[in-house]
């Protein structure tokens, strides 16, 4: 499991995804990391997270088959209010999606990598400060 862990986050920090599948990611990760252990804040922001790809998940159902029934219509018939006023309300709903707190993704990564650190599955390589030029003058 830890080796799998190991390759989810050597991924994650890796490879560019879309916003809804690098969520669920983290979320997944979290879990397998123990998310009872994390920071208050981290914990808040994994809840906010949580509860928003489940808003995210619960929209795309309302969508699809909005979308689904403008296609076999064809685009002549886009022009329908009915449809027009569907659309209209859709996209004030996905408007409305928010998160109940702010979610810092950036934040969370660390968290994930420092958690993965700490029980070994991770091995962070830490750079060597840098010399400061001013120390290092010829008599």
């Amino acid at each position: 499991m830890d080796r799998l862990v190991k390759d989810e986050l050597e991924s994650l920090l890796r490879e560019t995804h879309s916003i809804k599948r690098l969520g669920r990611r983290i979320i997944n990760l979290a879990g397998f990391l123990g998310s009872d252990t994390a920071p208050d804040s981290i914990s808040q922001q994994l809840t906010a997270l949580s509860g928003l790809l489940i808003q995210q998940e619960a929209f795309d159902a309302l969508l699809e088959p909005v979308l689904a029934t403008a296609r076999a219509r064809g685009t002549s018939h886009l022009h329908n209010a009915e449809l027009t006023n569907v659309l209209s309300s859709l996209e004030e709903t996905r408007k409305a999606l928010q998160p109940d707190s702010p979610i810092n993704y950036s934040e969370l990564m660390a968290w994930l990598v420092s958690a993965a650190s700490e029980r070994g599955i991770l091995k962070v390589k830490r750079r060597a400060p840098t010399p400061d030029p001013a120390n290092n003058r010829s008599a």
